[in-house]
């Protein structure tokens, strides 16, 4: 690997453009962090292409990592390999091999997943959900792009999806080839950072359904081994995000013992559990908390919330189909939330966008997560469950547990806190990378 291989020809990589760290900076680097920010280089970054192919040397003019760069942000530097690279798709091969086994220890794999997520998995800017419909037979891959980089990357990456070796049954005893289809993503938020626009979803491989919408499969909430799943009706074109939040498996999986408790006691009186979803979505929890009612026999009323129809239709029909009684409110809930009655819910879900984008909204998003939680714990029964997501990165987890602190005080109830969650097995994490860590989940009694 340590062999200047650059002028072959075929699939390896064109020259990268050499940068080096400022004196002493070699250090901070090894020490695994995956960005370079613009201020530790020796030299300006301008005049680079944005999103071009970087080897970063230290001062002595020793190889530290390859990536790509972009002159036009803070974070200069995005890392793909820390040793030379010289076939810049088999390396990518090699990341979703990696990737992927990943997935298979964990068990994530079996059900619709995330497949690959960025830093995390060594290619930043890219994150690729893989859904399974009809038990695998037909797959979905949207791939997501955030970065200039990742737009640089994202032929070689649909390549590697197009060679991915699991894309058939043989490994699950089945042998059939299935029938799948990958999305181009270029249309998250997060690009407006990098200067870059949102681009339409693309189609880049089609199999024999449209895929705009189309049932996928994901795993029930009741333990990490479940072989079960809940089906959730989607929309892959235009949909939020790549379509679903696969990131709530683990603080579903920590809610259900406590669902099911109190749907128990529902069921014993013959009484309805009341649920309240904020922010639902497609009813990611919703039909998770029909699906558990259901198995212990109690009937669920619930009273789905959002500020899109076209998302409350697709969660109003996901979750009837999980056996819920469902009604569906389009409202602005931040400032409609005081319309719903209070001590109305055994179960008040309040799983919200991010408020905090960037680091000048961290007041006004603070503010605003502070009274969104003081409201809907309010609206919880004496003795029900609340569940608080926030997926603002920049907003810590400690950060959080005082926002939660501030609107329990303000909201004049009490709450047990009995579990703490994050995003699932799915979406993994590296300790020197903690801006990976960005979904917390709280799980409490309201007394």
């Amino acid at each position: 690997m340590g062999t200047d291989m650059r002028n072959e020809k075929s699939t390896r990589t064109d020259a990268p453009t050499v940068w080096r760290l400022r004196p002493g900076l070699e250090k901070k680097f090894a020490k695994g962090h995956p960005w370079v920010f613009s201020n530790d280089l020796d030299q300006s970054p301008k005049g680079h292409p944005p999103g071009g192919m970087v080897e970063l040397r230290d001062s002595r003019d020793q190889f530290l990592g390859f990536g790509y760069g972009n002159p036009s942000t803070l974070i200069s530097f995005r890392l793909l390999s820390r040793t030379p690279v010289v076939n810049l798709e088999e390396l990518l091969r090699q990341k979703f091999s990696d990737a992927t086994k990943a997935r298979n220890l964990t068990g994530m794999d079996r059900f619709s997943h995330r497949m690959i997520f960025g830093e995390a998995d060594g290619l930043p800017g890219i994150i690729v959900d893989r859904y399974l419909i009809d038990g695998g037979e037909r797959q979905v891959f949207v791939v997501q792009s955030s970065t200039a980089g990742s737009d640089q990357l994202l032929p070689a990456v649909t390549n590697a999806l197009r060679e991915f070796p699991h894309r058939d049954l043989a490994f699950r005893g089945r042998g059939s080839t299935i029938d799948a289809k990958i999305i181009k993503a270029q249309d998250s938020s997060a690009r407006a950072m990098e200067g870059l626009t949102k681009l339409p979803r693309e189609v880049m491989e089609s199999g024999t359904f449209d895929g705009r919408r189309a049932t996928i499969q994901v795993q029930l909430g009741e333990s990490a081994n479940s072989e079960l799943a809940v089906e959730y009706d989607v929309d892959f074109i235009d949909g939020q995000k790549t379509g679903f939040f696969l990131d709530q498996r683990m603080n579903v999986r920590l809610s259900w013992p406590s669902i099911a408790t109190i749907a128990k006691e529902k069921a014993a009186t013959r009484s309805k559990l009341k649920v309240l979803d904020l922010f639902c979505y497609v009813g990611q929890w919703s039909v998770q908390i029909a699906a558990c009612a259901k198995k212990v026999g109690a009937e669920t009323d619930i009273l789905l919330a959002d500020a899109s129809a076209p998302a409350l239709e697709l969660a109003a029909h996901n979750a009837r189909r999980a056996g819920g009684n469902v009604t569906a409110k389009k409202m602005d809930i931040l400032a409609e939330i005081g319309q719903l009655p209070v001590g109305g819910y055994d179960v008040v879900v309040c799983d919200p966008p991010a408020f905090i984008k960037k680091k000048k909204d961290h007041p006004t998003g603070r503010a605003a997560y502070v009274k969104l939680n003081r409201e809907a714990i309010k609206r919880v029964a004496p003795g029900g469950l609340f569940v608080s997501c926030s997926c603002s990165g920049l907003l810590t987890d400690e950060e959080f547990v005082e926002v939660l602190a501030d609107a329990k005080r303000l909201s004049g109830r009490d709450i047990l806190w009995v579990a703490h969650g994050g995003h699932g097995e799915d979406h993994p994490s590296r300790s020197e990378f903690p801006q990976g860590r960005y979904l917390k989940g709280w799980v409490g009694i309201v007394i």
